[in-house]
């Protein structure tokens, strides 16, 4: 399966302080983002406010690998809630993690990728 970021030394640890910009809505990103541990804040973003909450994630967990393997833009703003540790994969390693995979399971993640960027853009 994918390689965790946390599992590879080698991945320098980024640390981002609570109301830090970690994407940006419409950004089209050359890296994937694992976030190690935090809590970030996902919605949509309005004269540097987060007006529209549209939910909150934990780490572990791959901030934007939906939208990465579709090779769509982020569909939310993503903002630090608290101290988070992040690592980023570039966007080339993850998809070649990604053709690494049997062809049933990338058929399945490309499912569930499009499935919730359908659902994200909806509550946009």
């Amino acid at each position: 399966m994918f390689p965790i970021p946390s599992s590879d030394q080698s991945v320098q640890i980024e640390v981002a302080t609570a109301g830090e910009v970690l994407r940006q809505r419409h950004q089209q990103p050359a890296s994937v983002l694992y976030l190690d541990s935090g809590r970030v804040l996902l919605g949509v973003r309005e004269d540097g406010v987060m007006r529209h909450q549209l939910g909150v994630v934990e780490g572990p967990f791959w901030l934007d690998a939906a939208t990465a393997l579709l090779d769509q833009p982020c569909a939310v703003d993503m903002v630090a809630d608290t101290r988070v540790q992040l690592r980023r994969m570039p966007l080339e390693d993850f998809k070649r993690s990604f053709d690494d995979l049997p062809q049933p399971a990338q058929a399945l993640l490309r499912d569930m990728a499009t499935g919730y960027c359908q659902q994200t853009e909806l509550a946009v």
